[in-house]
């Protein structure tokens, strides 16, 4: 007997096929649910393995923290209690500048993925530092709804990485002592000599005065170069001025052996107790003289320092080739240095350069209180 609903199909027939179809769709049903349960696993295999490996907080779009992970917890000292709803000032150590996080929060803000090495302070006052990749979570219309900081910790990499740089810094020191003590004492001695020679000579061999006048003249031009090079090898005296005095003397010793216009200017003059952090602030200002001299071929440096009350500014501008901004971070070992040191010691550099017209790089250190 046919059915209203299909004339000419048999009531079984129709069954039979009601059947079919059924089947089928919970076929696919099983499918569909095995093929997400393999996703969900997969996912949690995934989240399983870098909670393992990393360090990962999340946070919503104002920044309060939703999330943590085992390891959050613990190279911070703080439990999830205590972290979720606050945001990531509660781990703020006063290391970086202010720049340096609106920097980091302009370009999440963007949506663009912001990466950097960030030291931190835990619940009990240690630091450490973490290597930070922080993707933005957008809605439909571009804008940031939670982001994913993913860390890794590597405070031992840079524990290395600093006394390796202190170990440098102290052979450099090492050996501008001995250039300016040894080198440089047998070459006051020998030019001394000469003058003594050429007083015996002056009446009995007239012929050879000239040529002891030139040697002398030679000898002087070798102490000065030793003097330069011992100076520039362990340049700051440990005095509260003994930057400004140091950067005098680069400018000095640059224009006298690179044969530039090379000037220093204090203005007002900053003055700075800290060695450590002064030493710093050199090696990047004659990283930066260097660089202008050898890739540049400036014919015009201009070394600055000053004292702005809440921080302190060193300049550096020349007028020489300069470089396209694209490639003025990360490229090339100089500006990594430079960029390094400036890390270190919770200073912000900034590159400023115009192809074929010069590059100026300023140094912003914040006082500490």
């Amino acid at each position: 007997m046919a059915t209203d609903e299909y004339p000419g199909m048999a009531k079984a027939d129709l069954i039979a096929r009601i059947q079919t179809l059924e089947r089928a769709n919970a076929a696919d049903r099983q499918m569909t649910e095995a093929r997400l349960h393999a996703t969900l696993k997969e996912l949690q295999d995934v989240k399983a393995a870098l909670d393992e490996h990393s360090i990962v907080a999340i946070t919503d779009a104002r920044g309060k923290i939703t999330s943590v992970n085992t390891k959050f917890c613990a190279i911070s000292k703080y439990s999830r209690t205590e972290l979720i709803g606050r945001d990531h000032r509660v781990i703020n150590s006063g290391h970086h500048s202010k720049e340096f996080f609106r920097h980091l929060w302009a370009t999440i803000a963007l949506g663009q993925v912001w990466r950097g090495e960030i030291k931190n302070r835990a619940k009990d006052g240690t630091y450490y530092w973490v290597d930070t990749t922080i993707c933005p979570f957008l809605n439909k219309a571009g804008k940031p709804v939670q982001f994913v900081a993913i860390r890794t910790d590597i405070t031992e990499r840079k524990r290395l990485e600093m006394e390796l740089l202190d170990i440098s810094d102290r052979e450099q020191r090492r050996i501008g002592r001995d250039l300016h003590d040894g080198l440089g004492q047998r070459l006051t001695a020998l030019e001394l000599f000469s003058h003594t020679l050429l007083d015996q000579l002056r009446n009995r061999v007239p012929a050879s005065v000239k040529q002891f006048q030139l040697l002398g003249g030679e000898l002087r031009a070798a102490i000065r170069q030793v003097r330069a090079l011992s100076h520039g090898l362990s340049p700051v005296a440990p005095e509260a001025e003994g930057l400004m005095h140091a950067l005098q003397q680069l400018a000095e010793s640059t224009t006298e052996l690179a044969r530039v216009d090379c000037r220093f200017t204090s203005e007002p003059p900053a003055l700075l107790a800290d060695a450590t952090t002064a030493t710093h602030l050199y090696r990047i200002a004659q990283e930066a003289v260097n660089n202008a001299l050898k890739h540049g071929k400036a014919k015009k440096i201009r070394l600055s320092l000053a004292d702005h009350g809440d921080r302190v500014e060193l300049k550096v501008d020349d007028d020489g080739r300069g470089f396209p901004m694209p490639a003025s971070r990360g490229n090339g070992i100089g500006l990594r240095v430079m960029q390094y040191r400036a890390d270190l010691i919770g200073a912000a550099l900034e590159f400023d350069s115009v192809p074929r017209q010069g590059v100026a790089i300023t140094c912003s250190l914040r006082k500490r209180p």
